[in-house]
């Protein structure tokens, strides 16, 4: 399942908003696994790892509590079974490495919030940005909001460059940075039907990036 198949998740205005996202829901990986967390310093550590949609947090068990990773700016990778995750601002998971670094931010975006008007008819007319009253972390869970909160769970590509830049992928941004292959590239997204929100086809292209 990608981007534009998953459903919108609405938490009912008086639900406490852990009723919509159990752990089955909320969490990346069925379960805890055994993962590994890279410090920039060198140090490493060993531990059960899970990374949680809702809070964009990398939690680990530490005496039967779920705590997330702290000092996430001095991290340099996490793995987690097979994957590999880097922290910009937020987690994101490499999806193809290589010579073409590609990485998908994945996690549940708070897409509407919908107020009852008159009669009790919906008001999708709250702005997102001014609703200051979303806690973050454990709270989150907790919170009983007064309005209905519409989550979607999203997905974000991106390149990671040789300089340790990120670039989302996007058609505009591939053809800047490989300029001398636009006509090659055009081709390619002309034949392919390339659609930038859709993981297999961000990977297609990855591929055919990867021996231009």
């Amino acid at each position: 399942m990608y981007g534009q198949y998953y459903k919108a998740i609405t938490v009912e205005a008086g639900t406490p908003v852990a009723e919509k996202f159990p752990a089955g829901t909320r969490y990346l990986y069925p379960q805890f696994t055994d993962g590994t967390v890279n410090m920039r310093t060198g140090a490493v550590s060993n531990s059960r790892l899970n990374f949680n949609l809702l809070l964009g947090e990398m939690e680990f068990i530490s005496n039967a509590d779920t705590l997330a990773i702290a000092r996430k700016k001095d991290l340099s990778i996490v793995t987690v079974a097979q994957d590999t995750f880097i922290y910009r601002n937020s987690y994101l998971k490499l999806i193809h490495s290589g010579t073409v670094k590609v990485l998908v931010k994945d996690w549940f975006k708070l897409t509407d919030i919908v107020k009852k008007g008159a009669m009790g008819a919906p008001n999708r007319n709250s702005a997102i940005d001014s609703y200051t009253s979303i806690p973050t972390g454990k709270q989150l869970l907790a919170l009983i909001p007064a309005e209905d909160l519409v989550f979607r769970r999203t997905l974000e590509f991106y390149i990671l460059k040789s300089d340790g830049d990120l670039i989302e992928f996007k058609k505009k941004n591939i053809l800047d940075i490989y300029p001398e292959k636009e006509n090659d590239i055009q081709k390619f997204l002309k034949a392919n039907k390339i659609d930038f929100e859709e993981q297999a086809d961000i990977l297609k292209l990855a591929d055919f990036l990867a021996i231009l």
